[in-house]
């Protein structure tokens, strides 16, 4: 049996487990309305885009772009809701969307921003396709301390690797001033950032080792630079560190981003 790539692993563990909540947390409060056009930007598997055309039902419109090509393919192969808007899914990079002025009435970027080259660029980019009064809905990591689980696999990865390898590009943008700062440079209006925290059972520290390590390729490289003599007192450090999220037996981990909306004079 063939192994699964980065973006397979991402949507068959890190989708149902961690992004989908979140994904449907925050469209579940936002404005998107039958008929509307959006774009899903730095869709990666596509689970934003698929609950937007549920949203805006057949009579809408959904473009999901990714720079990751693996991640499109993984999303052209699962299927929409029946009567839901068609996804269109194109490659293209942020900074450069290939479409023309004031085309959506609302853009998606779920867990994308930190990773941008440059975010002003990239704000200002989701600022031009967008028509007037349009709406940008956004999520953004929160501070690593706020994320136990993330924060002792970088605690382990700085002990047993290197202080570099515990520092995870997740969380580069984990800050509600800067946020709020990015969008009012990019001449947004209406700018809302507010930390949210949700709780999500997992089955096993080293199940949720192995979720980040298949569908997070920065991570995963990271973890393939542990010794083989330090994996299990690794795995075990992260097992110590998580202790305290255990509630009656069952693993309860939370989870905080910043959820941002903003929108176009």
């Amino acid at each position: 049996m063939a192994e699964m790539t980065a973006a397979e692993s991402y949507e068959q563990f890190l989708v149902p487990n961690v992004f989908g909540p979140w994904a449907q947390l925050v469209l579940a409060a936002s404005a998107l309305q039958p008929g509307q056009r959006v774009l899903d930007a730095a869709c990666g598997s596509g689970i934003a885009a698929r609950l937007a055309a549920a949203a805006v039902g057949s009579g809408g419109a959904v473009i999901g772009t990714d720079i990751d090509e693996g991640m499109l393919a993984v999303a052209r192969r699962t299927a929409t809701r029946d009567g839901a808007a068609a996804i269109d899914w194109q490659r293209a990079d942020a900074m450069d969307l290939p479409f023309p002025n004031a085309s959506f009435d609302a853009v998606l970027c779920f867990e994308g921003l930190q990773f941008f080259p440059d975010r002003t660029k990239g704000l200002a980019e989701f600022r031009r396709v967008l028509k007037p009064h349009g709406h940008l809905i956004g999520t953004v990591w929160g501070p690593l301390e706020e994320n136990p689980g993330y924060h002792a696999l970088a605690e382990g990865l700085a002990r047993f690797v290197s202080p570099d390898a515990g520092r995870l590009p997740p969380f580069m943008l984990a800050d509600c001033a800067a946020i709020q700062s990015l969008l009012a440079e990019a001449g947004f209006a209406g700018i809302e950032v507010e930390p949210r925290r949700i709780m999500r059972p997992v089955p096993s520290v080293r199940a949720f080792i192995e979720w980040v390590a298949s569908g997070a390729p920065t991570t995963r490289h990271k973890l393939s630079l542990l010794a083989d003599s330090d994996r299990e007192a690794f795995a075990r450090f992260v097992e110590q560190r998580l202790e305290p999220c255990r509630q009656e037996g069952v693993l309860q981990m939370p989870y905080m981003r910043h959820v941002f909306a903003a929108s176009v004079p």
